[in-house]
């Protein structure tokens, strides 16, 4: 499909972004308003889905129901000419499945993104809505480290005059690798099923693969009768705590996993902020002797000054550096050090002694003394 004329008389298309299985996005402007947006549009392919405009249908009125910094916001959906559209807030960034396709990621970047990920489905929980294909594909990371969540076009909305399904209540609506044990048997979902979709992007991010693998039924078996395999044995560096959470995260019955998202968050920012302090523990001090810096010195953004970035002090305001300390202790024991003075007093007078014995004995004519000593010659 080629997209260049303008739609509603305002919007745009200018650069095609990506293809899936039903639409496309692109890159587009509201002539309107003059700013930058995304509009998907549905394909031929699309078109000749059956439920393809209720699920634009869906993902517009889900999406309207909510503005946080964490969700896509979508402005307008109508239909033009058999084109059905959907115009977006246009995110630049990647997704967490490109992030994860180049490899694994830290535990306080694949922390910090499901904290934010937290904060978006709990929002739009309290909206009634259940995103229902929570995924790494579905999480949008801009180059700021915001995280933004898309695609709501599955989404369970509040019941509206009876009809709250997409299709059935036994069709399976999802990602394999990233679907509750509920959805593959196409029971009832609620909140706690985006809850187990997000605790296996979180182990695919840390992990570097989903919990499960292998061909789209078998996975889906796995979600329902098999354990997955302990994150810690695929990322030993994972904290316990984390590995446990997600381990709950996965749990087969939604009762046994935690009640919330705001809950999830909430233990996620207490290991973050656990992990930050062991960082910080660990990491070498240096206390600085003498006088304060002076007003010069480099300075964090915090205000803290930045250790060997200010002016270097004149060499003879450097401190001789302290004995070793023993355990427990800052400085050196009072009665050491006068003993210590005491020695080098005795040995400084007896230097001084002998040097003005050797001064009065010996001759003043001595040529050893009054010039310089010539090397001889060659």
């Amino acid at each position: 499909m080629v997209l260049r004329r303008l739609l509603d008389g305002r919007y745009l298309p200018e650069e095609l972004l990506g293809t899936g299985g039903m639409g496309e996005v692109w890159r587009g402007r509201d002539l309107r308003l003059d700013r930058p947006v995304a509009i998907k549009v549905l394909t031929e392919a699309g078109l000749d889905e059956p439920m393809a405009a209720e699920r634009f249908d869906r993902e517009a009125r889900a999406a309207a129901r909510l503005t946080h910094p964490h969700i896509v916001a979508v402005y307008d959906f109508g239909t033009e000419a058999d084109d059905s559209y959907l115009v977006m807030e246009l995110v630049e960034g990647r997704t967490v499945a490109a992030l994860i396709a180049d490899g694994p990621l830290p535990v306080e970047q694949a922390v910090s993104i499901a904290m934010q990920a937290c904060d978006g489905i709990a929002a739009a929980h309290v909206a009634g809505v259940v995103h229902r294909d929570v995924k790494p594909g579905n999480l949008i990371v801009t180059p700021s480290g915001t995280v933004k969540i898309c695609d709501f076009g599955i989404a369970r909305l509040p019941p509206a005059g009876g009809q709250n399904t997409l299709t059935g209540p036994a069709t399976k609506l999802g990602t394999s690798s990233y679907m509750s044990p509920e959805q593959a048997l196409g029971r009832p979902v609620d909140p706690r099923t985006d809850l187990y979709s997000l605790g296996c992007t979180l182990y695919a991010m840390l992990a570097g693969v989903p919990p499960f693998s292998g061909d789209p039924l078998s996975v889906l078996h796995q979600h329902v009768n098999e354990p997955p395999p302990p994150l810690r044995t695929r990322r030993p560096d994972v904290p316990v705590d984390l590995d446990a959470l997600a381990s709950e995260l996965l749990a087969k019955d939604p009762a046994d996993r935690p009640t919330d998202a705001t809950t999830v968050r909430g233990r996620l920012a207490a290991l973050l902020a656990s992990s930050d302090a062991a960082t910080a523990a660990a990491a070498p001090v240096t206390v600085a002797a003498g006088p304060p810096a002076p007003a010069g010195a480099d300075r964090s953004p915090d205000g803290r000054e930045v250790a060997g970035r200010g002016p270097a002090a004149p060499a003879q305001e450097v401190a001789p550096a302290p004995p070793a300390r023993g355990p427990g202790t800052g400085r050196v024991p009072t009665r050491r050090r006068r003993v210590l003075l005491l020695v080098a007093a005795a040995v400084l007078g007896v230097a001084l002694l002998a040097l003005a014995a050797v001064t009065l004995l010996t001759p003043d004519t001595d040529p050893s003394v009054a010039e310089p000593a010539v090397p001889p010659a060659p």
